[in-house]
């Protein structure tokens, strides 16, 4: 796994560096939450499956990522990441004493976002837009349903999120930032077999430094005596 990042971290922070856009580089770690929707199709013929009524509910996991930020402008950058991420899901299974069957996806993802950002005093407020590029590295599961059949290995899927970044005097710069991804809009979803429809949505709650070569174009305002 850390030969992997360190590989795409260099792709990464070589590429920009010859482009001349590079602003500053960064690292981020974080919590998540995800869980799945489920969809079963009840028109055709055969049974349903007794666990296909199974409730849901939040798994918790982790991810970490690598990045670039790309620009100077005061108020637009861009923002691209190379993440290590787990998502998934619980199945609660209503007919074995309610257990928990949970389900682990693990995902490399390529991460890209508009970065909308606006300085103040006492901070630097932002909002993300943007995409993931998806593949499934492997999965691990203890729910019957899901275990019939594979995920969907690559999907692009969006990605919104509103951070916080504190003021420093140095070039490190640490934030919080808060992302809510889900399934793909477009395109097939997580998970399809037979009758069964799975997607999925993710909350995380990072936390991260910025290391900045460039300064922005912004100047400190002038004081008035």
């Amino acid at each position: 796994m850390k030969k992997i990042l360190s590989m795409l971290s260099f792709v990464l922070l070589f590429g920009a560096a010859q482009a001349q856009l590079l602003n500053s580089i960064g690292i981020n770690v974080g919590a998540n939450m995800s869980e799945h929707f489920w969809h079963v199709n009840t028109t055709n013929v055969h049974p349903i499956p007794t666990y296909y009524d199974d409730d849901q509910k939040w798994k918790y996991n982790w991810n970490v990522g690598v990045f670039a930020e790309l620009f100077s402008n005061e108020h637009l950058r861009w923002d691209t990441e190379f993440q290590y991420n787990h998502k998934g899901g619980i199945d609660v299974d209503k007919f074995h004493n309610a257990a928990s069957r949970p389900t682990t996806t693990t995902h490399i993802c390529w991460n890209n976002y508009a970065k909308f950002r606006y300085e103040l005093y006492q901070g630097i407020p932002y909002i993300l837009l943007g995409l993931r590029l998806e593949y499934v590295m492997s999965t691990a599961t203890a729910s019957a349903p899901i275990a019939r059949g594979p995920f969907v290995p690559l999907q692009l899927t969006p990605a919104v999120g509103v951070g916080w970044e504190f003021i420093t005097y140095g070039m490190i710069k640490p934030f919080v930032e808060f992302i809510y991804n889900p399934s793909p809009l477009i395109g097939p979803p997580s998970y399809h077999i037979d009758d069964l429809t799975l997607w999925n949505r993710e909350m995380e709650l990072r936390v991260g430094i910025r290391l900045e070569f460039q300064s922005s174009k912004e100047s400190c305002p002038k004081v008035y005596k």
